[in-house]
């Protein structure tokens, strides 16, 4: 696999990211790299994603499911997954953070995913 083509530009403490990765994972990976950079006191990512294999948004949907099920602390009926062009939005509710957080993180590095929404409801249990 080819490297990212990623470009960086930074006035005032804002770091603006621009270029092409293979994956939704190499865009957030990107982001989190220049927010650790010390002075970065904002980041735009504007970074597109080129997957080498185009996948349909039925096998990108498919491949969710049971990936958001492998999770055990996942209340993975709870979690509806639609996809559109390539970008995964996640729906439903979690008792915990973490939950939401997990399912995000399990579905960004799914082949073909070139975003996530997450509008899971996190209800935090006493």
């Amino acid at each position: 696999m080819a490297a990212p083509d990623i470009a960086v530009a930074v006035k005032d403490g804002v770091v603006r990211l621009s270029g092409f990765v293979h994956s939704y994972w190499e865009r957030d990976a990107a982001e989190k790299a220049a927010k650790r950079v010390y002075g970065v006191r904002a980041v735009a990512n504007d970074i597109e994603g080129k997957t080498a294999l185009t996948r349909t948004d039925p096998e990108i949907a498919r491949e969710a499911v049971p990936e958001l099920q492998s999770h055990i602390s996942l209340p993975a009926d709870k979690i509806k997954v639609t996809v559109k062009s390539g970008w995964v939005t996640l729906e439903g509710s979690v008792d915990r953070q973490y939950q939401k957080m997990l399912a995000e993180s399990a579905v960004k590095k799914l082949r073909g995913v070139i975003g996530v929404t997450n509008n899971i409801d996190c209800y935090v249990l006493k």
